[in-house]
């Protein structure tokens, strides 16, 4: 579910160079954009500009294989398109894990099917009570499956001079959602052994993955986060690897309690873990920082090596039979000659 992310980042105050029409309601749908990295094809108006969200100067841009953000400005009024792939596959009842997945939203929806072009299927969502004073007002959402079985989730809100005309704001959304089409890349969530960067020109970082994963990066100024993916079934919670590897990493363990030593990357480190429960819903995330450059007294010296000092692997389910089973595949990470060379 995405539509609990934080919306500061949206911005709705258009820029002073948006199109020229003075409202939402004169824009029509015209160009056609790749979004999630070609997962999907959307047509918006001319003018609309993609841009990847980042939650600080320190943090890496979101990377486009998770999420595409697109903005459509006219006047004052903007529009933010999210695009988000929910690494889940649909099961036969589309429309119940739709309102499964909906009744975990802040606000109450109302779940419409949605007609897109074969082989797509699609259930569209609409606030019940529109907002109109909020920084970013939800007009509707949408979960879109492809060919390949997989999910993804649009969802288009507006800033408040936008949200005073609602439904030509919603004229506009419903044009865009009609256009959604399949992309040329499919989701990979086969079995094998991922190479993961480490900033070397000789060695990598490498990890095996069972089938029903995905694995995507975020790219930050020096630094580069991995994330592994359970592709879950659509309304079930969803599950995740992830490994930071850089210089600095974080060093956040409030309420995590030590789990017991793992070996990881050749390194005897220790599993921290802490279990949250909010709204009925349990998460259970886990944590191990490896040491991987020359160290002084216990400490690492970065820039004392061609490689990253540290490996961060950070795991997030909702099960414990899960994390037992990220664990395993964290397991697999091994520090080896790179099979490109730079």
């Amino acid at each position: 579910m995405k539509l609990l992310v934080p919306l500061v980042f949206l911005i709705l105050v258009p820029p002073a160079h948006a199109e020229a029409a003075d409202s939402l309601g004169q824009l029509t749908v015209r160009t056609t954009i790749d979004a999630l990295a070609g997962r999907l094809k959307i047509s918006v108006p001319t003018g609309a500009r993609i841009k990847a969200v980042q939650h600080g100067i320190m943090a890496a841009p979101e990377s486009d294989h998770e999420q595409t953000r697109v903005f459509i400005d006219a006047g004052d009024e903007r529009m933010v398109l999210m695009v988000y792939e929910l690494f889940a596959r649909a099961i036969p009842d589309l429309e119940g894990a739709a309102r499964k997945e909906t009744s975990r939203f802040p606000v109450k929806v109302d779940l419409q099917k949605w007609s897109l072009s074969a082989p797509m299927q699609a259930i569209a969502y609409f606030p019940v009570v529109p907002t109109k004073d909020q920084e970013a007002n939800l007009v509707m959402g949408l979960f879109v499956v492809g060919s390949d079985g997989s999910v993804q989730e649009l969802i288009w809100y507006v800033n408040p001079a936008a949200a005073t005309q609602f439904t030509a704001a919603l004229n506009l959304a419903k044009s865009i959602a009609k256009t959604v089409a399949p992309g040329t890349r499919a989701l990979d969530s086969t079995s094998g052994e991922r190479e993961l960067s480490v900033y070397s020109k000789t060695k990598g970082i490498f990890i095996s993955v069972p089938q029903g994963y995905a694995v995507t990066a975020q790219n930050g100024a020096d630094f580069i986060v991995h994330h592994i993916h359970k592709v879950t079934p659509f309304g079930d919670a969803s599950a995740s690897l992830g490994v930071y590897l850089g210089d600095h990493p974080s060093a956040n363990r409030e309420g995590f309690l030590e789990q017991g030593m793992v070996s990881l990357l050749g390194k005897k480190v220790s599993w921290y873990q802490k279990v949250t429960t909010e709204d009925g819903s349990k998460m259970i995330d886990a944590d191990a920082l490896v040491p991987l450059g020359p160290s002084m007294f216990g400490y690492v010296l970065p820039g004392m090596s061609d490689g990253p000092s540290y490996a961060d692997v950070f795991l997030t389910a909702s099960d414990a039979s899960t994390i037992e089973e990220l664990k395993s595949i964290a397991a697999s990470l091994r520090l080896g000659e790179r099979t490109v060379q730079h």
